[in-house]
């Protein structure tokens, strides 16, 4: 197995599609730290330090840049990273004749795609641990401002969360490359899996919460119209990936944030109750904003977990013969 993740790491790094990849994320990250920067600098210059109490270096990865905000880029495109490096891990060597004389030799099926899916993995941590690392350091000569302890914390967990998020669709990727023979078609079908879950099932969800639980009276709905359009919304959300992941971040790179839905809590609540949580108003720690994260976690860690089982089971199944 190691044999086998050494000779991906090295198909990985020397590929051409590889480097373009990896040159337009660093550049569209570059160009949005240093916007955000630009914004975070002038919110300070106007004596806007207390807004960004707790949070004044993670709002380099939240403020909106030129287009987007770091984070919602990472949701949005990052998935790009894991398709291009499991989209023919299989199919490729398939055709090529290479699988049917590597798997001839001694080598178990197992470890040809837990060896695959491994280098894959990796390679997607050390290029986001490349990345966090120059976006850092291109905030801290840009702002000025040293992170705090607890903002590095954030920061890592952060930084795992998105290995395991990109990791989801490296294990959609190859199982697109083990069920279709064709590079072609792998790639179409990881496309339309990216799109299917990044834009098409979060419309579908609204939709649904608004077909399934109508407001009688739009302008001014009842709390309880609201709690039932939220329920069935994150109902839906619980099957994309990337709105999974927007609200993980929101809540990690956030300390003030306490959940997409925290405008219907506050409207379902009793007064008394409101008037509390208003009080205790500000920055969480750590520990509380995992408390919030954690069902998000779980439904990520559910998909990581479900693509590489499917790409492994169907891989050990599956018939091989040479081109």
């Amino acid at each position: 197995m190691k044999t086998i993740i050494f000779k991906e790491l090295a198909d990985h790094f020397s590929s051409a599609r590889f480097m373009i990849l990896t040159a337009l994320v660093f550049m569209v990250a570059l160009l949005g730290i240093f916007m955000a920067g630009q914004g975070v600098r002038e919110i300070l210059s106007q004596g806007g330090g207390l807004y960004l109490e707790g949070r004044s270096f993670l709002t380099l990865f939240t403020a909106p840049g030129a287009l987007m905000s770091l984070a919602a880029f990472m949701t949005l495109f990052g998935p790009m990273v894991g398709l291009v490096l499991g989209f023919d891990a299989v199919n490729r060597e398939r055709n090529q004749g290479t699988l049917s004389k590597m798997l001839s030799q001694p080598i178990y099926r197992d470890e040809v795609i837990v060896g695959k899916y491994l280098a894959g993995l990796l390679t997607i941590a050390l290029l986001l641990a490349a990345l966090l690392l120059i976006l850092t350091g291109l905030g801290l000569a840009v702002v000025g401002l040293v992170p705090k302890a607890d903002e590095v914390m954030r920061l890592l967990v952060y930084y795992l969360l998105s290995v395991v998020y990109l990791g989801i669709w490296l294990g959609l990727a190859m199982l697109t490359s083990i069920i279709f023979r064709s590079v072609a078609t792998s790639a179409l079908a990881s496309a339309a899996l990216w799109i299917l879950l990044s834009f098409f099932v979060p419309v579908l969800g609204q939709a649904a919460a608004g077909a399934l639980a109508p407001p009688e009276d739009p302008a001014s709905p009842r709390p309880e119209e609201l709690a039932a359009f939220d329920r069935i919304g994150r109902t839906f959300s619980l099957a994309s990936p990337p709105a999974l992941f927007s609200e993980a971040s929101a809540i990690l790179l956030d300390p003030t944030h306490r959940g997409s839905n925290q405008a219907v809590r506050l409207a379902t609540m009793s007064r008394t109750d409101q008037f509390l949580s208003n009080r205790f108003q500000g920055v969480l720690s750590l520990n509380q904003s995992l408390i919030l994260l954690a069902p998000d976690l779980l439904a990520l860690l559910a998909f990581y977990a479900s693509t590489f089982l499917l790409s492994y089971l169907y891989f050990i199944r599956q018939e091989v013969r040479s081109a």
